[in-house]
């Protein structure tokens, strides 16, 4: 449903508006926010089913070694978010290798945060007879996501600080948007989790690709103003 709606106002706005250099930004820079928010949700529907699959061949196979596969799902999640996000960034980003190696790095890393606070969680729910308060869960899941997310746009902005010749403050904002994305995403994601099958782990992917994508993509519309190469976008047709 937000697929067509989203479509249906970019018609709207294409009809509306002629690619003169005073709407430039506010045509080209709501195409490339779109094409943002797909890719990310793509990509996190793809990551989440992923996860469903290892845990139900986990389930079925004994001598499969789960904690090797999970670190196997953080390097593909980083790769597959790479690689979707490089497809919108590419007339921006000349070195695709850098990207996918800093979005990777940075999928990773949060990935390693995310199952240690999982393991310490499940360890205090298995040795304690008292509940944890629910807000403490919350919480846990808040900061675990600003966590993920000022990983990931550390490493991203680095890679593409020179590319869009950023200074320090623009990649401060990126990682202060990645941050508070990754936090509502992820407690978003978490909440919509009733338990673990397909469609639920579906829905959790594509909830934390919608809202990493529209809060970084806003940062990143910002971003890309700024740099002298954002006319790259107009004429490569986007």
């Amino acid at each position: 449903m937000w697929v067509v709606i989203i479509s249906f106002v970019r018609e709207v706005t294409m009809q509306s508006i002629r690619p003169t250099p005073r709407n430039f930004h506010r045509r080209h820079g709501f195409i490339l926010w779109e094409r943002w928010v797909i890719a990310n949700v793509i990509a996190e529907i793809f990551n989440f089913t992923l996860i469903a699959i290892v845990n139900n061949a986990v389930t079925m196979f004994e001598d499969v070694n789960g904690n090797e596969i999970l670190i196997v799902i953080g390097l593909i999640r980083g790769i597959v978010l790479g690689v979707a996000q490089y497809f919108v960034l590419r007339p921006y980003i000349p070195n695709f290798i850098y990207w996918l190696i800093a979005t990777t790095v940075g999928a990773f890393i949060g990935w390693i945060f995310l199952l240690v606070v999982s393991v310490i969680t499940a360890l205090e729910l298995a040795l304690t007879t008292e509940v944890l308060p629910t807000s403490l869960l919350f919480l846990r899941l808040l900061w675990l996501g600003a966590t993920m997310g000022t990983v990931m746009g550390l490493a991203q902005g680095l890679a593409i600080k020179k590319c869009l010749r950023l200074g320090i403050k623009e990649v401060v904002l990126l990682i202060n948007g990645n941050a508070f994305a990754y936090a509502v995403s992820l407690f978003l994601g978490f909440k919509t989790i009733a338990k673990v099958s397909f469609f639920n782990l579906a829905i959790a992917g594509a909830t934390m690709g919608i809202v990493n994508g529209i809060i970084t993509g806003l940062v990143l519309i910002h971003l890309v103003n700024l740099s002298p190469r954002r006319y790259n976008f107009y004429r490569n047709g986007w």
